[in-house]
């Protein structure tokens, strides 16, 4: 696991930076502001997205998407995930924390810095080992939080602090998913999909061939 010291990092989009191209509420300008400067303890993340391998320990008769050992296990739903983080004495990261991890303390929208580059990651239509070495790296030593697959975090889909972005699906029905994730090439807002600071939901029970989750823990 890497350690994420304590203290302030910047929480979701500025609207008006020229940095960021079109945004909408479809795809995370608006339920992902207001861009404000939060404080978070210190915590642990684990520096990859849980494996095949590892996965299959606690569930040994089920079927997934992949069955190859170093490859994240997808295909998973936030039960399950948060189930094996539990039994291993870990937790599902808040979509805070997942944030904080991903884009370090000087609020970059990629892992590695505010220039999108679609071969930095692994937007390609296949999923990779989760220690192929590319620009996938965060600022703390992360791995695979821009691109291969899409994560669970623990948090509810709720509004920011702050908020007066309005969307009837805020509440306790969808979990926050984070990250983007293989085989989005052709998609016509990849760059949108891929930053960081991106809130995608998912109903709990089920589950999605492009999204794996890592756990997190407590000091």
């Amino acid at each position: 696991m890497v350690e994420i010291p304590a203290g302030e990092f910047t929480l979701g989009f500025d609207p008006t930076s020229a940095l960021i191209p079109f945004m909408s509420d479809k795809t995370a300008g608006l339920n992902a502001q207001p861009k404000q400067i939060l404080s978070l303890k210190s915590f642990y993340i684990d520096r990859y997205e849980t494996t095949y391998e590892d996965f299959i320990k606690f569930k040994p008769l089920a079927k997934y998407s992949t069955q190859v050992p170093n490859e994240p296990v997808r295909g998973v739903s936030w039960f399950e995930a948060d189930s094996y983080c539990q039994t291993i004495g870990k937790r599902l990261p808040t979509e805070f924390e997942w944030e904080k991890a991903a884009r370090g303390p000087d609020s970059r929208l990629f892992v590695w810095g505010n220039e999108f580059n679609k071969e930095y990651a692994n937007f390609s239509k296949k999923v990779t080992s989760t220690t192929e070495k590319n620009q996938d790296q965060s600022k703390y030593g992360v791995w695979g939080m821009n691109g291969n697959v899409s994560e669970w975090t623990s948090s509810w889909y709720l509004p920011y602090p702050g908020s007066t972005h309005k969307d009837p699906n805020f509440g306790k029905k969808f979990k926050v998913t984070r990250g983007g994730s293989f085989s989005k090439r052709e998609h016509g807002f990849m760059k949108e999909f891929a930053m960081i600071p991106y809130r995608n939901i998912s109903p709990p029970n089920t589950r999605f061939w492009d999204t794996g989750f890592r756990c997190a823990l407590s000091e």
